[in-house]
């Protein structure tokens, strides 16, 4: 690869999903040899990024985007061209559109990848037998209906809980701090536990498939099918877009704009 930008990963939301993004990049890159890799800054600072939920959710009152923006800054600041955000609920309009706002401020030349939108474009462009789709998330993704809203403009049904099950069951495996992955960043048997609990109730509802759209699901879910439903990764579908817009061999003219 010849021509190949710069990819900057804000990571630190949780630290885990951060090398899980960058670890997507290495293994969808064509490469031979160590020179045919892209060139990749992670910047993770955990201890300065406020929680996506607590902010969503009102528990805490400092908007985790001035942060996130800032180490945009220092991505671009390395060279990096194309940026990525390890973390679902980043995307959620009151955190994206901030850090959208302050790149415009300042004249950024970043391009900053939306990644709930690049998984459902991927989703729409690949699979376009699936019409039912299940929703994997944080409780601050799952209350903006930041992936209800993307999936129902693909023409698509969205399968999501009641906010108990959402509540008790998905966010309790990701935000549990005695057994949770953000807790523990291994995957414990309570986790597992719950994923299969998960999994079965879209499977009851007939969903064809499940968006993980949280960067650490995919610690606890690997499969790339369960129970005749395929599995969607946003961390592996963002990396590709990642690469696909880094070496520009195939231009995408459509993009997300809050």
């Amino acid at each position: 690869m010849m021509d190949m930008d710069t990819i900057g990963i804000v990571g630190g939301m949780g630290p885990q999903a951060g090398v899980g993004l960058f670890n997507s990049v290495l293994s969808f890159t064509q490469a031979s040899r160590d020179q045919d890799h892209l060139p990749v800054v992670l910047m993770s600072f955990p201890n300065l990024i406020g929680d996506r939920t607590a902010f969503l959710d009102g528990e805490i009152s400092t908007n985790p985007a001035h942060s996130i923006s800032e180490v945009i800054r220092k991505l671009e600041a390395a060279d990096a061209k194309v940026v990525a955000m390890a973390c679902n609920s980043a995307h959620a309009p009151p955190i994206y559109d901030v850090v959208v706002s302050a790149l415009r401020k300042r004249k950024s030349g970043v391009k900053l990848l939306h990644m709930p939108f690049e998984t459902c474009r991927y989703i729409s462009d690949h699979h376009k037998n699936v019409r039912r789709i299940g929703v994997m998330s944080t409780n601050g993704t799952y209350k903006t209906r930041l992936y209800e809203q993307l999936i129902t403009q693909m023409g698509c049904e969205v399968v999501l809980p009641p906010f108990q099950f959402q509540n008790e069951v998905i966010h309790r495996m990701i935000y549990d701090e005695q057994v949770g992955l953000k807790s523990k960043n291994h995957v414990t048997e309570y986790v597992i536990l719950l994923a299969s609990r998960a999994i079965d109730y879209f499977r009851d509802r007939k969903a064809d498939a499940i968006i993980l759209g949280c960067t650490e699901l995919p610690m606890a879910i690997r499969e790339q099918k369960v129970n005749d439903m395929l599995i969607f990764d946003s961390t592996a579908i963002t990396a590709r877009a990642l690469i696909r817009e880094a070496t520009r061999k195939t231009p995408v003219e459509l993009e997300y704009l809050p």
